[in-house]
């Protein structure tokens, strides 16, 4: 599945490496910020909730570890997913 993301995309991208917060059906999990660009991010999670999430679903992340600190919820469309990725297309792009 790894070649899914080998894929061109529009835009640039930023390495990251920061944490976040990926939350799914009432669901959370700390993650960490693979990648970001203005239409979507990628997302290391090894968490369990990883596995329940499908392409096409539609979730949440806090773009910060700590939810207080960035209290701000961006709901996304699953795009991807591998065993420990997880690609997010933004609203503006879904």
């Amino acid at each position: 599945m790894a070649a899914e993301f080998s894929v061109h995309r529009q835009g640039w991208r930023l390495a990251c490496g920061d944490k976040c917060v990926l939350q799914h059906e009432g669901k959370r999990a700390e993650c960490i910020l693979i990648d970001i660009s203005v239409s979507g991010v990628l997302v290391g999670c090894d968490d369990e909730l990883a596995e329940s999430i499908h392409p096409g679903d539609i979730c949440s992340i806090y773009l910060c570890g700590d939810t207080h600190v960035c209290p701000s919820e961006v709901v996304c469309k699953v795009t991807r997913r591998d065993a420990s990725r997880i690609g997010l297309q933004f609203p503006s792009g879904m």
